[in-house]
């Protein structure tokens, strides 16, 4: 299973989505996860962030909004790269990859628009840490074809996410205020 963003048990103390231990257990049992690969998502800052932002949000249903969500990523990580890796046809939009993890019930715009900011600075900093292995290794990647610039796009989120704070997101993922990610 791919590198899930692990964070530390330290950078976690303000965290506390309550139904995050069951949801974490149906997915490992649903997707039979190893201990080690139900720890790494345990551990996850994409995934918690993926299942944050219902709860953040105060969609309606945020539980199944966070289960469905995070089926989704599960699926990509463990098989479905062939259809869900980045390809030309996503270079219009940089929300193109997270459109249906995007799809909530209710809830505060503001809220989803940032857990969706959150998502997209992780999404663009690990094409951009992965350039050199992905063109040496024929993988399509929206920095190394030069359909989109790094500095130009991690500045426009930086500034979005800069610009607003919702505590619950924040907690997911360590955030220096000075300087975002």
């Amino acid at each position: 299973m791919n590198n899930f963003n692990t964070v530390s048990k330290d950078e976690l103390v303000d965290w506390n989505l309550p139904e995050w231990d069951s949801i974490i257990d149906e997915i490992a049992r649903v997707f039979r996860l190893n201990n080690e690969e139900k720890k790494n998502l345990y551990f996850s800052k994409t995934a918690r962030i993926i299942a944050t932002i219902p709860f953040a949000a105060n969609c309606k249903q945020p539980e199944r909004n966070a289960i469905a969500h995070l089926c989704l990523y599960l699926a990509e990580l463990k098989g479905f790269q062939k259809y869900c890796s980045h390809s030309p046809e996503d270079d219009f939009d940089i929300y193109n990859r997270l459109a249906f993890i995007a799809t909530f019930e209710g809830g505060d715009e503001s809220v989803i628009s940032y857990g969706m900011n959150m998502l997209a600075m992780i999404m663009i900093e690990g094409y951009h840490k992965s350039e050199r292995e992905d063109l040496s290794n024929n993988i399509y990647n929206p920095f190394v074809s030069g359909a989109w610039n790094y500095k130009q796009i991690k500045n426009e989120l930086s500034k979005k996410l800069n610009s607003f704070s919702n505590s619950l997101l924040d907690s997911c993922y360590y955030i220096d205020r000075g300087g975002m990610w």
